[in-house]
């Protein structure tokens, strides 16, 4: 796992639906959340492609490269 961040302001902090029944809609949620408590950090709402088990390096690319930290949604 990666450090913590010291502080998500100004930070870019991506929320990965891994398919799991109800992630997407607690990762809105928080998406929302988010929005109206802390407007300084940018969410990014992504889906996982394949089945939540299986390996997405284009996704792993991706976040290593724009993401300053990442919320994984297993269910909800």
């Amino acid at each position: 796992m990666a450090p913590r961040l010291d502080s998500l302001d100004s930070r870019t902090i991506y929320l990965v639906n891994t398919g799991f029944a109800g992630a997407r809609e607690f990762l809105e949620e928080l998406q929302a959340w988010f929005t109206k408590n802390m407007p300084s950090v940018k969410t990014v709402l992504v889906d996982k492609g394949g089945t939540m088990f299986a390996d997405s390096p284009d996704l792993w690319a991706e976040l290593k490269e724009k993401a300053d930290g990442v919320i994984f949604g297993v269910g909800g």
